[in-house]
């Protein structure tokens, strides 16, 4: 079982519109347990979220926090460790508020692998419409956690962005580049027990309505502990 936390701070330059910046602040705390099964070339992974905590200023009203309670998202862990996604049971307004935070359970390593190692990454994927590239450089190191020896899994990335979303305002147009850092630390069978990340975004929106792009900027950062 593991508490999981998401900080998210979205930064909207509205100046092209004469309304200046707007800003939003806000976090959510999620409990959720985790279940491995091994599997045909990996392992299928359920995850269930006990309980759902909207910080101060969140945009999930208390009610749908609460109605959140049960959410179970399936996934499937490749022999390299990375879980490209997480399949939600039905369907849920506020799923997406701790879905990232889930995925960071996971570090991306093979089971067994040593201190001392270095490799990069590049995966693709597609944000409803959005194609993102990021390029990752991972290093492991020895570490311990409560006494007890992990192996310390460090990871450095930048991102690029680029696609189309429909909305009702029309075709909105995404563009951007971002940069950050994820660090697991991972016991000697392969349990992750602590996780954290940060990313900072620079992104440019287009509508054919406006007269500019709007400059937005997001950060985010995300801690994973494991409870039991």
């Amino acid at each position: 079982r593991y508490r999981v936390e998401l900080k998210t701070s979205v930064v909207q330059d509205l100046s092209a519109l004469g309304q200046g910046e707007q800003k939003q602040n806000f976090s959510n705390t999620g409990f959720v347990s985790l279940t491995i099964q091994d599997s045909a070339g990996g392992q299928a992974v359920t995850l269930v979220l006990d309980s759902l905590v909207p910080g101060d200023s969140s945009p999930i009203p208390p009610d749908a926090a609460k109605g959140a309670a049960g959410l179970k998202w399936h996934g499937f862990r490749q022999p390299s460790g990375r879980v490209n996604g997480l399949q939600l049971d039905g369907e849920s307004p506020v799923a997406g508020a701790i879905e990232p935070a889930l995925l960071e359970l996971f570090p991306p390593m093979k089971p067994g692998t040593k201190e001392g190692q270095l490799w990069t990454d590049t995966t693709d994927t597609d944000n409803n419409g959005v194609a993102v590239r990021t390029v990752t450089n991972f290093q492991t190191s020895s570490d311990s956690y409560n006494g007890a020896k992990v192996i310390r899994l460090a990871g450095a990335f930048s991102s690029a962005m680029s696609g189309q979303q429909a909305s009702p305002q029309g075709a909105v147009n995404i563009e951007g580049n971002g940069t950050g850092a994820n660090t697991w630390l991972v016991r000697p069978d392969g349990t992750c027990v602590s996780a954290t990340h940060s990313a900072n975004q620079n992104i440019s929106v287009s509508v054919a309505q406006m007269p500019e792009p709007i400059p937005v900027t997001v950060k985010t950062e995300g801690t994973a502990t494991l409870l039991k």
